[in-house]
């Protein structure tokens, strides 16, 4: 069956990345769980990919507890994994001792719900989105890290002859993919970044062009990110104002970095997510029952 065909009149959750600012995300996807909001599919990006997998195991609070426990924790996210295994993401500690071990992750509850979970990643050859889906938590998981790969910070991961890094570099909120070329009727759409945020230029150009200088569809992307950026947040409003998306978004300025180490303000930024979810949750319902 054509692909958008089989999507019609159904409807989708799209979770933007951002590293900790995820904490607003998994705020947002506990309250979805604790009154039972499910989306026929769910699209992650980045950190949004992270959320996306407690979010289809159905483990209400796991990333909060992740990120609270461990955002200290040079396993997790520092120059300890850096040296020890070239990311500065700790990806063997993250996927391993945690998921199996620490805070473990429920694979079967995961693979018991129908809801397809998609991560984007960027294809560094062209500089374009890829859409993997993490069919399985386990096997699928180097889709998970590509998706999370950020450029300077993490080495590419290949997958069928591919290579890939951060989908938010290509894709940061893959609405247009979602609603046009998937056929989705509508999307709830869960932003880390308030409603006037306008992105600046990639701060590390100089870097990533000596990086990644063999990769020129690469260094354009990373360059005209922020103008792609700030064009899809317009095409989002655009897209709400048809009713054709849900936005749910910090209502302020969000202080929580890339690396955050404040457990506070990770906190609070997951308890704005959880209000605002059960702020805007008579219009969530009505969205998707329409």
């Amino acid at each position: 069956m054509d692909q958008r065909a089989e999507n019609a009149g159904k409807t989708a959750i799209i979770l933007e990345g951002g590293s900790f600012r995820g904490q607003f995300t998994a705020g947002v996807l506990d309250v979805l769980m604790e009154h039972g909001i499910w989306p026929d599919a769910c699209f992650g990006v980045s950190a949004g990919v992270l959320n996306g997998l407690s979010y289809k195991s159905r483990q209400i609070g796991r990333p909060n507890r992740v990120n609270l426990a461990f955002c200290n924790d040079q396993r997790y996210m520092g120059t300890r994994s850096l040296a020890r295994s070239g990311s500065f993401i700790g990806y063997d500690f993250m996927l391993n001792d945690v998921q199996d071990r620490l805070d473990p992750f429920d694979n079967d509850a995961y693979l018991a719900n129908p809801m397809p979970l998609w991560a984007t990643a960027t294809d560094i050859v062209f500089g374009t989105a890829a859409y993997l889906e993490v069919k399985n938590a386990v096997l699928d998981i180097d889709a998970v890290r590509a998706s999370t790969s950020l450029p300077l910070m993490a080495p590419p991961v290949e997958i069928d002859g591919h290579l890939y890094l951060d989908g938010g570099v290509a894709d940061s909120v893959p609405i247009e993919h979602v609603l046009e070329d998937d056929g989705f009727d509508r999307a709830v759409v869960v932003l880390t970044q308030h409603r006037a945020y306008k992105k600046g230029p990639y701060e590390f150009m100089p870097a990533a062009r000596a990086r990644y200088g063999e990769y020129p569809y690469l260094l354009d992307a990373i360059e005209s990110r922020h103008e792609r950026y700030n064009e899809q947040r317009e095409h989002i409003w655009a897209y709400e104002d048809e009713g054709r998306a849900l936005v749910i978004a910090p209502v302020r300025p969000v202080e929580v970095g890339h690396i955050e180490h404040d457990a506070a303000k990770l906190l609070d930024l997951y308890i704005q997510g959880r209000q605002e979810c059960i702020h805007r949750l008579p219009d969530i319902k009505a969205f998707l029952e329409r």
